[in-house]
């Protein structure tokens, strides 16, 4: 089982700016979204990075971190696989659109990926997303069930991030016979 370094990598986000993305002391809800972004290297299922666009990251409560000396707009707070985007500006852009793709995760995350590699791991690449463009919290109870994801393509560098979208990636030759549905968590 993969076990993740917490944070970027040595080439992600160290506190300089990222394809135009700054690191910022505080967090911002301004635009305020949800990704679930799953990868599967030969059908076992990795997590990410916990503190993926933190500087300097604080110790984790029960598994989640909410200090760092500054966040990037796109961030992980714990490996439970959902990346946060939380932009100060939306540049008039609503909660059903999307204002980043998977590239810019991958930016400040410090990793590269195509058809034949995520990261470090090498293989063929698919990649399946819900399209899930925001349906509100009550919808489905938070869960988008695995019925809902459809081939995207072997190139995830693309993909939008919509609220509540849900990305899998899947690394082989080898791929799991079937995937879970994600349930999002509602924050206070």
């Amino acid at each position: 089982m993969f076990t993740p370094t917490e944070g970027d990598t040595a080439t992600g986000g160290q506190g300089s700016p990222v394809d135009g993305i700054t690191c910022d002391p505080t967090m911002s809800n301004n635009y305020h979204v949800h990704v679930f972004l799953g990868v599967y290297v030969n059908g076992t299922q990795l997590a990410l990075p916990i503190a993926i666009g933190m500087q300097n990251p604080g110790a984790p409560s029960a598994g989640f971190i909410d200090t760092a000396s500054c966040f990037y707009h796109i961030h992980t707070h714990d490996s439970s696989d959902i990346v946060h985007v939380e932009d100060p500006d939306p540049n008039n852009v609503p909660i059903t659109g999307t204002m980043y793709t998977l590239q810019n995760v991958l930016d400040v995350w410090g990793i590269t990926a195509g058809p034949d590699n995520f990261g470090q791991f090498n293989g063929p690449v698919e990649v399946f997303t819900s399209g899930q463009v925001f349906r509100g919290d009550d919808a489905n109870s938070g869960v988008v069930p695995v019925s809902d994801l459809t081939y995207w393509g072997n190139n995830p560098n693309t993909v939008p991030l919509y609220s509540h979208e849900v990305i899998i990636v899947e690394v082989g030759p080898t791929y799991p016979t079937s995937l879970p549905g994600v349930f999002f968590y509602l924050e206070n």
